[in-house]
């Protein structure tokens, strides 16, 4: 089915405008099942690469292009016509990722007919879920930077959408346009990122650029430019810092649009930007360089914020952030591998909490954990899926988010031990307030009665899809990582000239061998693990973190947190308010205001009315005088040589009389005499 690999993007695209259109809008309308319907199909031929790709029927990487239009040129003198090709690429990174991005909007489309059921655009909901995964889908396959800069683009208009969806209220409309004007920040730079390449590779096909940057035609600084450019969008659309203040705001749109946006699809476009192009990152030590601390600096920074959080949204939302700052310090670091691998796994797990926590929130009406409490009696299927989740982000082994992050933590360590200690201590603090929300949440007793006397369980349409991420969110690290699989499907490219290495080509060049890759990848399963201590010394912190929370937060009273929190008011105050990153941000703007009001008042006072209006006003009476004077003297002067000449030619002819030739034969010998005299003696 690779050959049709094109509709997976496109099918959803088109299910879209047929909900967006198709149909009037009815909070019980029958269209969702529209979009449904069409990820289904999507999903079936993701997971027919996907398996194609894992049994070695299917030769990847795959490319194929067509035509898209061309334009008139010139360079040099010399006309040509450049043809721009569109078209899909599909490697093993794009195989798995496809499959985890219609896996997981599948299961928030499903999960939403009951949790949207009754809003009054209940329809647009959906239409803008499909559009949304379409861009995402489209980026994943897409074989030209141009069509993948649409596509970014796309679900950056989608993301405002969705977060402002519930637009009558302020909250939701100030976080779309914070969203919007964060990440535009980001996208400048990659805007020009992309001019860069173009102008220097003449292509914006990934393949071709490769190639350009694989033979060495690209100098150190250029590429250090551009993939400085590159990570600017990726801070951006996937929340590194200091771009990640849009991310914990998002949630003031509807929770499954939340899992979808915090899952597999938008936040993880950064990275998967980086992952496309990382043979910029190869040949630019800078680059990667800078790509490891953002990611670090990124999850240390939310992780820290997510401990002092009561709302259940916002704490998945800096979770969020934390984890791709994992996968970014991975990229940067050179674990290739390890972090696209944590990026699939953290989209069933991270789905399935926001899911999670959706079911929480549609029980009990309420996003505040301290009004919660005990509802392990009350949601049993929701408290083992989520205890599930919870297990998996915080590395517990055995569940998929273990093997993903024990992965990034020995390619850290392998590359920089200062990095893996501050890493370590972040996933330390992952397992602490991940658990902090799951014991605050659903252990002990309850803290509002009549909130746990109305919570229920939710319906199986909300249910289903948890119990499906949870099996996923289990399983699923294991299964890639079983035999060296995901080293298979994802090994980690290189480009022949760079710094100390001269290796096989990468994954998703169009002439890779799949031999080269073979012996790639054994490489790596043999060489990317920790040393038996650490990884011992890192499960033992791992579990006395999540010990620590129970005995902080089992109840029924919160006495050492309290305590905690009353010693250190300070640093709470700090984490509460963002590290005062939000209070930077804001300061920027106002004093943005303040020079833009400053200019606004020197533009009106100074320029225009000095400077402008002075020099009108000063031409007006340059004017005036020039008016006054041509009245008083020239006209005059004028008008007397015209009455002089009048008045003569007047007394002329009453001299002479009428017919008289000889006369004025006469009359013009006398006046050519005067003038003769008058010339001849000067």
């Amino acid at each position: 089915m690779i050959e049709h690999a094109y509709l997976i993007p496109l099918i959803p695209f088109f299910a879209s405008f047929i909900m967006l259109f198709g149909g009037k809008e009815d909070p019980h309308s029958n269209m969702p099942w529209v979009g449904i319907a069409a990820m289904g199909v999507c999903l079936a031929l993701s997971v027919s690469v996907f398996w194609g790709a894992v049994t070695g029927t299917v030769a990847l990487p795959y490319e194929h292009n067509w035509h898209w239009f061309s334009i008139a040129a010139s360079i040099a003198g010399r006309s040509f016509v450049y043809d721009m090709p569109v078209g899909v690429l599909i490697d093993g990174p794009a195989a798995v990722t496809l499959v985890a991005v219609t896996l997981v909007s599948l299961m928030v489309q499903v999960y939403s007919v009951a949790y949207m059921h009754g809003d009054v655009r209940f329809k647009r909901y959906f239409a803008f879920v499909s559009f949304f995964t379409a861009a995402m889908l489209g980026l994943v396959a897409s074989s030209n930077l141009l069509v993948t800069f649409a596509c970014w683009e796309l679900m950056g208009l989608c993301s405002y959408l969705l977060i402002g969806f519930w637009f009558e209220r302020e909250g939701p409309c100030e976080a779309q346009k914070k969203a919007f004007m964060t990440t535009k920040l980001g996208d400048s730079g990659l805007y020009l990122a992309l001019l860069l390449i173009f102008a220097k590779v003449g292509s914006f096909q990934l393949s071709q650029i490769y190639q350009f940057f694989d033979k060495g035609l690209m100098p150190a600084t250029i590429a250090t430019v551009i993939g400085i450019g590159i990570l600017a969008g990726a801070a951006g659309k996937s929340a590194q810092a200091p771009l990640f203040i849009w991310l914990p705001d998002a949630m003031e749109g509807p929770t499954p649009g939340s899992a979808l946006i915090h899952a597999a699809t938008m936040v993880a476009a950064g990275i998967l930007l980086v992952s496309k192009t990382y043979f910029v990152f190869l040949a630019s030590p800078t680059a990667m360089e800078s790509a490891a601390w953002m990611g670090l600096i990124t999850a240390f920074l939310a992780a820290s914020m997510a401990l002092v959080s009561y709302d259940i949204k916002r704490v998945l939302a800096f979770s969020t952030v934390s984890q791709l700052g994992f996968m970014m310090c991975a990229l940067g670091a050179g674990g290739f591998t390890s972090g696209l691998f944590h990026m699939t796994t953290h989209a069933f797990f991270k789905a399935l909490l926001f899911l999670g926590a959706g079911s929480v929130i549609h029980s009990v009406h309420t996003n505040d954990m301290r009004q919660m409490g005990g509802l392990s009696k009350k949601m049993p299927l929701t408290f083992l899926t989520m205890l599930i989740a919870v297990l998996a982000i915080a590395g517990v082994p055995g569940l998929s988010g273990y093997y993903s992050k024990d992965m990034i933590l020995a390619d850290v360590w392998n590359h920089d031990h200062l990095m893996f200690w501050i890493l370590l201590c972040t996933a330390l603090m992952t397992a602490f307030y991940m658990f902090r929300l799951f014991f605050l949440t659903f252990w002990g007793d309850d803290r509002d009665h009549e909130k746990f006397h109305h919570a229920h369980e939710s319906p199986a349409l909300i249910t289903g899809p948890l119990v499906v991420l949870a099996v996923l969110s289990a399983f699923a690290g294991a299964g890639l990582n079983h035999d060296g699989l995901v080293h298979k499907l994802i090994p980690k490219p290189t480009i022949s000239v760079m710094p100390g290495a001269a290796v096989a080509a990468p994954a998703h060049a169009s002439e890779a061998k799949p031999e080269a890759s073979a012996h790639q990848a054994s490489t790596e399963h043999h060489d990317g693990h920790l040393p038996a201590w650490l990884h011992m010394t890192a499960i033992v912190l791992v579990l006395g973190s999540i010990t620590l929370a129970f005995l902080m937060y089992r109840g029924p009273t919160y006495a050492a947190a309290d305590a905690i929190k009353a010693n250190l008011g300070p640093v709470f105050t700090l984490l509460d308010r963002r590290w005062y990153v939000d209070d930077f941000f804001y300061a920027l703007v106002t004093v943005s205001d303040k020079v833009a009001a400053l200019a606004f008042w020197i533009d009106a006072n100074v320029v225009d009315r000095v400077f402008v209006d002075g020099w009108g006003l000063l031409m007006r009476i340059f004017a005036q005088i020039s008016d006054a004077f041509d009245n008083l003297f020239v006209d005059s002067a004028v008008d007397g040589v015209g009455g002089l000449g009048n008045d003569l030619g007047v007394g002329l002819r009453s001299l002479v009389r009428e017919g008289q030739v000889q006369e004025y034969l006469m009359y013009a010998a006398i006046a050519f005499s005067l003038a003769a005299t008058l010339i001849l003696t000067r």
